[in-house]
């Protein structure tokens, strides 16, 4: 999991939250009318789509997808239509995550706060695929660390295989030793470790440990107009 900046609420949410949020208020937290059974969030989906780069907010993986509310519709009714409440996430995580809301919440993907975001909760095992708490957190944070891999079940099998067979196969695209990076060796890193990629975060980590070229100096990197818009592994491994 990494940080995503959503960016500006679209064009229009503003008139259908005036129009149908109220009735989610009155029915969740007042008690007044029907339950309500508008899902106009729906047509919003292709905005959260490029806000996240088609990459699941919690596990990082591309996927069709689909609008999780982060706070759940049934407790914060208030926030059913705010911009500010939406992720995109993969059917797996969204479904793992259901309508619980633990008493300090999840880590939240699209955190304002730097201490909040994702980066300073979670570091990852490169040998196992496992995404595990910052040793560094408090008690508190450390277990809000904890129950959000568990109930959104961030380190069950098809992650770890996922994260496992895709530094393996990264790790032998790389020269044995960070001075010998070719141009295009480093280019292929700098789309590869780019936010807009899947599985990114593990692979800085990886890149770290290996004393490769760090996230801050990649994202000193011109960016690659060429491979805007791909979220695949297409040429991770071609040699042309």
């Amino acid at each position: 999991m990494h940080w995503v900046d959503r960016g500006p609420e679209p064009e229009g949410l503003g008139e259908v939250r005036s129009r149908y949020m109220p009735g989610w208020v009155q029915y969740y937290s007042e008690g007044i009318g029907s339950k309500p059974t508008d899902s106009y969030w729906r047509c919003f989906n292709i905005d959260l789509v490029r806000a996240f780069a088609g990459l699941c907010a919690y596990c990082e993986e591309t996927t069709k997808g689909e609008l999780d509310h982060f706070r759940p519709k049934s407790r914060f009714p208030d926030l059913v239509y705010s911009w500010s409440n939406w992720v995109f996430a993969c059917h797996e995580c969204n479904n793992a995550k259901t309508n619980a809301w633990p008493t300090d919440g999840y880590v939240d993907p699209c955190a304002k706060c730097l201490t909040d975001r994702p980066e300073r909760h979670f570091v990852f095992d490169t040998q196992t695929g496992f995404i595990l708490p910052n040793r560094s957190l408090s008690p508190r944070r450390r277990q809000k660390a904890q129950r959000t891999i568990d109930d959104l079940g961030l380190s069950d099998w098809q992650h770890l295989k996922n994260r496992v067979e895709w530094l393996e196969l990264f790790s032998a695209a790389m020269p044995a030793h960070p001075n010998n990076l070719t141009a295009d060796t480093k280019r292929r890193l700098v789309r590869f470790a780019s936010r807009e990629r899947q599985l990114s975060s593990v692979v800085r980590a990886w890149l770290s440990e290996q004393r490769f070229p760090t996230e801050r100096t990649l994202e000193e990197e011109p960016p690659d107009e060429s491979r805007s818009g791909s979220h695949g592994s297409d040429d991770l491994f071609d040699s042309t």
